[in-house]
């Protein structure tokens, strides 16, 4: 095997600048004082002065003519207070201001709406640039580029890899309304459009979703008998931009399977060369068919590790960082994670072992009917 030198230089990744949107206020609903005296006091003067009016004629033998005198005026003045009741009110308050009110914060939703649109697309675009689509070909064209190796133990993105699609909170900020109405004056359209709003547009859908490797000290895999080939090409599209973004200097890759024919492909990466045992074609390739192997040859080394911890800020890195697949149902992976993990190493295992200390809410990952992976709330 021959070796060619390479040189990182790291291009500069795209900047995805910050955006602050403010959603406008939500409809307030103002309630008129009632007015005195109310609607029915004039509707009940008007009633009685009728029937005053008969009892009168009745008794006396008034002809109609000259009633008629004297409930005119009446009838006009209880009109004239009925009316004037129905048209009280701030302008604010009648259905045609309301309804303007309601077409222009929707209006204003909408312009908000594209901005959003915008930011968003910007931020998917950032993402896919990380995280590129395994499946088109896009890991291929980075080999011997600039980007090629790029990230290092300091790097934020460190040990990131792509592990599917789905949804992520939006950068963009969104300043909901300041001033809410209380329930009962909230104008009922402004408001439901506000929470849909936010609701709807906080999140981006579609996009590469990352798994940060060292922040566990491993994770697990379960699915069907059936679904072997689906978690082995989730895997090996893991493990190629994993080898494509990180050096073989700061990663080393290990396997261990039961199916070495489809990890025959990984002898190419120089993260899967041991660090010091070599053959007649150069360094040994760490594909093992046992966990037991491999710990006889590494053991020793993984326990002299410091145990495993949660990354913090400033705390001191492991020298070399390990990711050990184990691609084999049915096996132990005790053995790789000790008591608690080992520093700087991680397990990705599809062993479908329900007692393995990575089957938990926070490490285990299922994949369902339809080859949907989700987090696996129980993995029994």
């Amino acid at each position: 095997m021959t070796k060619r030198g390479f040189d990182r230089e790291k291009p500069a990744a795209p900047m995805l600048p910050e955006r602050t949107i403010s959603m406008p206020e939500i409809g307030e609903i103002t309630r008129p004082p009632q007015q005195r005296p109310p609607m029915w006091v004039w509707i009940a003067i008007l009633v009685v002065a009728v029937i005053v009016l008969v009892v009168i004629m009745f008794r006396t033998g008034m002809r109609v003519g000259m009633g008629g005198l004297f409930i005119l005026p009446i009838m006009a003045l209880s009109m004239f207070m009925m009316l004037r009741n129905r048209g009280g009110g701030t302008d604010k308050t009648k259905p045609a201001a309301l309804h303007q009110t309601r077409v222009d914060f929707l209006r204003n939703l909408d312009e908000l709406r594209d901005e959003v649109i915008v930011g968003a697309r910007e931020q998917a675009a950032e993402i896919a640039y990380h995280h590129p689509n395994p499946s088109n070909g896009s890991l291929l064209t980075m080999v011997g580029t600039g980007r090629m190796w790029e990230r290092r133990p300091t790097d934020r993105n460190f040990g990131h890899v792509r592990i599917g699609r789905g949804v992520t909170r939006l950068r963009t900020i969104i300043t909901p309304p300041q001033k809410v109405p209380p329930p009962e004056y909230r104008e009922t359209s402004t408001a439901i459009a506000a929470r849909d709003f936010l609701l709807t547009q906080n999140v981006v859908h579609d996009v590469a979703r990352p798994l940060h490797l060292f922040d566990q000290m491993g994770w697990a895999f379960f699915a069907e008998e059936d679904q072997r080939p689906l978690v082995q090409g989730m895997l090996r599209a893991l493990v190629c931009q994993l080898c494509v973004f990180h050096g073989p200097d700061v990663v080393k890759l290990a396997i261990i399977t039961d199916d070495a024919e489809a990890w025959e492909w990984a002898k190419w990466w120089p993260h899967v060369a041991d660090p010091e045992l070599v053959d007649a074609c150069g360094p040994l390739r760490m594909i093992y068919p046992d966990v037991g192997d491999f710990m006889e040859r590494f053991g020793a080394r993984f326990n002299a590790r410091p145990p495993w911890s949660p990354p913090m800020e400033g705390q001191p890195r492991a020298e070399d960082h390990w990711v050990i697949v184990v691609d084999m149902p049915g096996a132990n992976c005790g053995p790789l994670l000790g008591s608690t993990g080992f520093a700087g190493v991680s397990v990705l295992e599809a062993t479908n072992d329900y007692y393995s200390p990575l089957a938990t809410s926070a490490t285990a990952m299922k994949l369902d009917g339809v080859g949907n992976l989700l987090r696996a709330r129980e993995v029994v």
